[in-house]
């Protein structure tokens, strides 16, 4: 979406330096020429290319000018994009670029024997890290936990933080023993990724909702079917996954 705005937006600006640098440059060169008719042939010509060049010159300086502008403009523009699609504390993409991700990604064309998962992912215990250590431990939690399922999921994956300690990966995967693999290692990541806040240790398990898209769903039915998932995955114990039905 970005790159697209990005690209109407310099056409755009193209366009508009181009038909301006061609109308100042035709409506100088016929003024000078006008303008000279007691002069010599070489006399005009000599006006007309002073004109022409200094016509060039402001043209250059307007075209910077514009450029500069138009740079500002769209960078504001872009960080305003960003902003609205990521989340502030992880620098994950956020719950609305999840779901408009989640259904581009579900509808695009596949490998052959791939097919879409969906990870839903909840830290465990989290509101007791809150509670015991307070809520700058737990934003430490989630950064911890964003950066280890960047690390751990697979390059072309989608990682998103959709609220609170629920994350979720977007990915491709071949058959249900690669999902559970996958979700296996996230697990094992999550703890590995424990540390010490203040003298004390910040233990960090997850459990992983997991979901296979199947002809005719959609983000919502794989999200819902992942999440009670995640459900079984919490009351069998924690710190592991279970894949729905």
């Amino acid at each position: 979406m970005i790159d697209s705005i990005r690209q109407i937006f310099w056409a755009q600006q193209i366009r508009f330096v181009v038909l301006g640098m061609l109308g100042a440059l035709v409506a100088s060169t016929l003024a000078a020429w006008f303008t000279t008719a007691d002069l010599t042939l070489h006399g005009r010509v000599h006006t007309l290319v002073v004109s022409v060049v200094l016509t060039c010159t402001v043209a250059a300086c307007l075209l910077g000018y514009s450029v500069w502008q138009n740079v500002r403009y769209l960078r504001l523009h872009l960080q305003t994009q960003l902003a609205a699609y990521s989340d502030t504390l992880t620098g994950l993409a956020n719950r609305r670029a999840f779901l408009t991700e989640g259904e581009l990604r579900l509808a695009q064309p596949r490998q052959p024997g791939a097919q879409a998962a969906l990870l839903l992912v909840d830290i465990d215990w989290f509101k007791r890290v809150n509670d015991m250590h307070g809520h700058e431990a737990g934003d430490e939690t989630l950064i911890h936990v964003s950066q280890t399922l960047l690390h751990t999921a697979p390059a072309d994956a989608f990682v998103s933080r959709i609220g609170g300690e629920e994350f979720t990966i977007l990915t491709d995967v071949t058959n249900t023993e690669h999902l559970k693999q996958l979700a296996g290692a996230l697990c094992k990541s999550a703890e590995a990724a424990s540390f010490y806040y203040r003298g004390e240790r910040i233990k960090i398990t997850v459990s992983i909702g997991l979901a296979l898209a199947m002809p005719g769903d959609t983000l919502s039915t794989v999200l819902s079917r992942a999440d009670k998932a995640l459900y079984d995955a919490k009351h069998g114990g924690r710190n592991r996954s279970a894949l729905a039905a």
